[in-house]
């Protein structure tokens, strides 16, 4: 029976797990909590307090603790050829290693951060607390990364509140102007606003009462940070990528000898746009190297997709914006209209051959989702403006394709 060490027990991990079980295999599951957090892409949710009298459902069903694998709680410190080391210096060879260590979230650093009222989102356990604490806030400032700074916004609008988001920085590139205008419009209409700048300090007797931002004050009850997130890693004798995570090809595979990545620590090679982890596909990522460290060849593909469901919106980007394209060495422009209050496009491509790298849109989540393009497939300006021939209408993607064309320099 073949023996898999699945390093991390999240999202990615326990798929691996369970993949890899129900192939037959006797799997061990090394993580250093006891009990595992619910699912990062939940957290935001842990904000609204529970009802009382009612159990909230459990958002992460832990498999493993079904007898199909073992748990050991401990800490690994290193992970070389088919062997773990775990920190009390414990050893025990496998056949197979799985590294889904996910990530952690680097230390807030602003002057002022550990008064009253400053909370730093750096775990599920953080973002209940906010949501026990702030009852009886009125003036709440959210701060740091902008994806998660607008679920968590909007999360915390609302009673009466009065919500105020600075964005310092996006995980992954950030929207387009044109959809970033349409997603400010909503938030407030929902009462929350967007500002620009940067948070240099809390201020306060004791308790945080306001923020210094750009040289202006801007009064709180409550600061709510939002740091970055960096793929948490162990001594693995593997390539790294740019962002310090593990570098897996599409199979899952680290360069290291029967190691597989999956999750936030792995960033895949090749990758569109570049340097993308895969906390966005941790569940996939975790099946696939699950399943290949039996022997399988499921291949995930090269072009990520993120998705985001915001003040009755729905955000989506399929590869990469003009941004993190021209940072890639790409001539491309960019074609992006307003199709209404609640509706944007915008298509990124190849100036010389109208080769489309890279799709986004928002619009109300009421209406049916814009369906992206295969881009894999090798999508162009002209293949996209009428991909939508022979429906029963023509999607706002199709229509900013074809804006495109006309407009098209080719030089």
């Amino acid at each position: 029976m073949a023996r898999v060490c699945v390093i991390g027990g999240g999202t990615a991990g326990t798929q691996a797990a369970l993949e890899a079980a129900c192939m037959g295999a006797e799997v061990t599951i090394v993580d250093r909590l006891d009990t595992p957090e619910p699912p990062w892409k939940a957290w935001p949710d842990l904000i609204h307090p529970r009802p009382r009298g009612r159990e909230a459902p459990d958002s992460h069903v832990f498999r493993c603790s079904q007898s199909w694998a073992s748990i050991l709680t401990s800490e690994v410190r290193s992970a070389s050829r088919g062997a773990i080391t775990t920190s009390e210096g414990r050893k025990a060879g496998f056949d197979s290693v799985v590294v889904a260590t996910g990530c952690f979230f680097e230390p807030a650093t602003l002057p002022g951060f550990r008064k009253s009222g400053v909370f730093v989102l750096d775990g599920a356990r953080k973002y209940a607390e906010v949501g026990r604490a702030i009852s009886s806030v009125e003036e709440v400032l959210v701060a740091g990364e902008g994806f998660r700074g607008l679920e968590a916004a909007e999360k915390l609008g609302g009673r009466g509140r009065r919500v105020s988001l600075i964005v310092s920085h996006w995980q992954w590139e950030a929207p387009s102007p044109v959809a970033f205008q349409v997603i400010v419009e909503a938030a407030q209409e929902k009462g929350v606003r967007v500002l620009g700048g940067t948070l240099t300090r809390a201020v306060g007797a004791g308790m945080v009462e306001a923020v210094v931002a750009d040289g202006s004050v801007l009064p709180c009850d409550a600061l709510v940070i939002v740091p970055r997130r960096v793929p948490r890693m162990i001594q693995v004798e593997a390539r790294r990528g740019s962002r310090g995570g593990l570098l897996v090809d599409r199979l899952m595979k680290t360069s290291a000898e029967s190691t597989y990545a999956a999750g936030g620590c792995a960033e895949l090679e090749g990758a569109i746009p570049p340097r993308a982890t895969l906390e966005r596909e941790a569940g996939l990522s975790g099946r696939i190297a699950g399943s290949n460290c039996m022997g399988t060849k499921h291949a995930i593909g090269l072009v990520r997709f993120n998705e985001l469901y915001v003040f009755g919106l729905r955000w989506t980007r399929v590869g990469m914006g003009p941004v993190s394209a021209r940072a890639s060495g790409l001539v491309v422009s960019d074609v992006e209209r307003r199709w209404g209050r609640t509706s944007a496009c915008s298509v990124a491509y190849e100036r010389f051959t109208g080769r489309v790298m890279g799709v986004e849109s928002v619009e109300a989540t009421n209406i049916s989702p814009v369906s992206l393009p295969p881009l894999e497939s090798g999508a162009t300006l002209k293949t996209l403006a009428f991909s939508g021939l022979g429906s029963s209408d023509i999607s706002l993607v199709s229509e900013t394709a074809r804006l495109g064309i006309g407009s098209w320099p080719r030089s």
